[in-house]
Parts: C-alpha cells; structure tokens; sequence
C-alpha cells in the first residue's frame, strides 16, 4: 500500500497527523531562515552601493521567479511526488543562501533573491501535501497549520538575524544556509511521501511549461477564477500593510525600529495562533466560505483607521483584528480552491494560486508606496481596506460557482 492511500484509511489518522507535523516544522525552518535573512537585505546591499531601486529590483525578483516557476514545480509534484519538490526546493534555498552569503555586487545579490523565490515555489507543494494528507473536514486546518509556521518563522527569524547580525552582516546569511542544509537532513528522513502518481506517467519535457502557458486560462477558470481573485486582493492589501507599516508606526505613533519589530511579533504571533489553532476549530462548524466572509470583514474593519487610531491602545486592537481577519481568510481560500480542484491537479492549481499570491507581493507593495507617498499613510490604509472589502463582495460570486465534478475528496 502506498503512502497516500495509507493516509486514507483509518488507522492511518496517526501517520497523517504526524507527517503534517514533520511538513510543519519543515516549512517552519524554512522560513525562519528567511525571516533571519531578509528584514537586513537593504541594509547589507547598502554597503555594496546598490541604489535603492536596485534594492527594489532585488526584492522584487522574489516574487517575480515564484510568479513564473510555482505553477512549474506544481505540476512536477503531481507527476513525481510532493517530497523530492519540497526536497529540491530546500536544497535551492540553501545555495541560494550561499551565493547571497558571498556575493560582491548588485549581479550576485539578484541572482541568489531570483533562486530563492523560484524555489519558493515549493509553498504550494506543501499545501498539495496538506490535500494529500488530509479529508474535506480537516483540509482547512491542514492549511491553516503551514500558515502558522509561516507566521512563527517571520516572528522569530528577524530577532535571530538580529543577534547573529552585531558582528557581521553575513553572519546571518550563512547560519540560515546552514539551518536550511539541515532542514533538508530532516526532510529526507522523517517526511514521507504523501502522492504517488500512476508508475507510468510521464511528463515530457516539452509539456513542463504547459502550466505556466495556461495560467490565465486557470486564472480565468469558472470554477476557481472567483477564488484566485479573494486570494490575490487579500495578499495584495495584506502586502500594501506590510511594506508601509515600519513607515507609519514611527510617523504616527512614534515607535522606533525596536518597538516596529515587536508590533510586527505580536501580530505575527496572534496570526499563528489563528492559524494553527483557531482555524482547526471552526472550518469544520461553520464552513470556509463563512471564515472568508467572517475574515475579511475583520480584515478590512483592522485596516481602514490603522494609521487615524489616536491611541497605542487602539494600535494594538487594529493589529490584531488585521491578524485574526487574514489568519481566517489566507488558510480557508487555499482549502477551497484544493477542494475545486481535481486530484491529479493539486500542485498545478494551487501553484497557479502561488502564482496570482505572488503577483500581489510584486503590485501590493507598489501601490501602498505609491499612496503613502503621494496622499498620507491613512489613504494607503484606507485603500487596503477597499481591497479587502472587494474581496469580500465578490465571496457571492465565488460561492455561486460549483466545483467540478472531477475535483474528488481524499
């Protein structure tokens, strides 16, 4: 019997709880040594003169390798298994961690900010995994609990990298290699297989970039194209908060680079919990439709006056109804879009979801900045509201769409 039918039977609810377990904390490290990484990227491309436009070149080229390879390395896991992508993806981080660790220019700083994100990609591979391992009841939390260790990797990366970073700004760089080599030991021998394709399929070189040709025909799918969209406006008005957010906390409310870093933990932190605990709860009582719905009205409600509050009180308040409306939402649209979408699909849909995240992270950030700057912080916060507030009214038309007859439970 294979892995995944293992997983399907009964007895098999242990081995599925403890294989989520071991994707948890590999996703988890993952992240941590990105968190320990990137909040000092500006900081050490400053002291090899890169302009502050190539230091936005760089950190876009993140989003823009995952925007074109996650659809790609879906459809691989489909065809050869979640494990050796996650596997490949770890084993990318870590050179790409290598190369940032010893680069000299702008050139090299790039290439290693592209490598990373085109591994990344990698992120749907585990929500595949998460729709391998678990029923329609459980789904919801599946993909709530790699969203929590996404979370904990950002809160506590930073404050590591800060440690590590007094003596030397590669410092950082390198013991997130070095975490992430390890990451990869663990991954080959504690987290199974959780799909095994048919032994006779095949994927032609040729056919590799089909996905990528088809992703505005999967973006515009009748049946996903509705979610795709609450996925892609929540990230974006998620991005817009997060890019400005250490620009109004000193202008408004007066916090230094220390007090910013803790808001940041303390809204990460509530979001872990959202996610790795609450969700688990209420999907399977109330449905992920109504945690959207419930979620991104808390969202858009947490973000409208975030930077008009008045108080340090009210400060706190905003921030965590902004982790708690995004901790519901994020999870419970991957699960829906997993649940509309085939089987033998999973990695390719969800990387085309990956994909449309991915193009939020590029135009979020642009257009926060671009209304911060031109009109005040409380425009910018205002119009990320707006965008949470679409999403919400476009919950109709994502509901009302069916899901295909070929989109099975596991």
């Amino acid at each position: 019997m294979s892995t995944a039918e293992a997983f399907s039977q009964p007895a098999g609810n242990q081995q599925r709880r403890a294989a989520l377990m071991v994707l948890f904390l590999t996703v988890f490290i993952d992240l941590l040594g990105f968190g320990i990484v990137i909040p000092f990227l500006p900081l050490y491309a400053e002291q090899m003169h890169v302009s502050a436009a190539g230091i936005g070149l760089i950190l876009s080229a993140y989003s823009l390798a995952q925007f074109l390879v996650a659809p790609i390395l879906g459809r691989l896991s489909d065809h050869f298994g979640r494990r050796p992508i996650i596997m490949l993806g770890l084993l990318g981080s870590a050179v790409s961690y290598v190369i940032y660790g010893f680069a000299s220019s702008f050139a090299w700083l790039l290439l290693s900010r592209a490598a990373h994100g085109a591994c990344a990609g990698t992120i749907s591979t585990a929500q595949a995994y998460v729709a391998d391992t678990t029923d329609e009841r459980g789904r919801a939390h599946g993909m709530g609990m790699i969203g929590a260790a996404f979370g904990l990797g950002f809160v506590l990366g930073p404050g590591i990298g800060g440690l590590l970073g007094h003596a030397n700004m590669r410092t950082p760089v390198f013991f997130a290699a070095a975490l992430t080599f390890a990451n990869l030991i663990f991954a080959a021998l504690r987290l199974p297989e959780s799909h095994r394709p048919e032994p006779s399929a095949r994927l032609a070189l040729a056919h590799l970039f089909e996905p990528f040709a088809r992703m505005p025909a999967r973006l515009a799918d009748g049946s996903l194209a509705a979610l795709f969209a609450l996925a892609f406006l929540g990230t974006f008005a998620m991005a817009a908060f997060e890019a400005t957010f250490a620009m109004m906390a000193p202008a408004v409310y007066g916090y230094g680079p220390a007090g910013v870093g803790g808001l940041l933990a303390y809204a990460g932190l509530i979001q872990a919990i959202v996610q790795g605990y609450l969700i688990g709860k209420l999907a399977p009582r109330v449905g992920e439709m109504r945690l959207i719905r419930w979620g991104l009205a808390i969202f858009a409600i947490g973000l409208a006056p975030l930077a008009s509050a008045g108080s340090h009180a009210a400060l706190y308040a905003l921030l965590a109804l902004v982790a708690i409306g995004y901790g519901f939402a994020s999870p419970a649209i991957a699960s829906l879009i997993s649940k509309r979408a085939a089987r033998h699909l999973q990695g390719e849909v969800l990387g085309v979801n990956q994909s449309a995240l991915s193009l939020a992270r590029i135009f979020g950030p642009l257009a926060g900045g671009v209304v911060y700057g031109a009109v005040g912080p409380t425009a910018a916060y205002v119009g990320a509201a707006v965008a949470a507030a679409l999403a919400l009214a476009l919950t109709r038309a994502s509901v009302s769409t069916p899901a295909p007859a070929s989109a099975s439970s596991p």
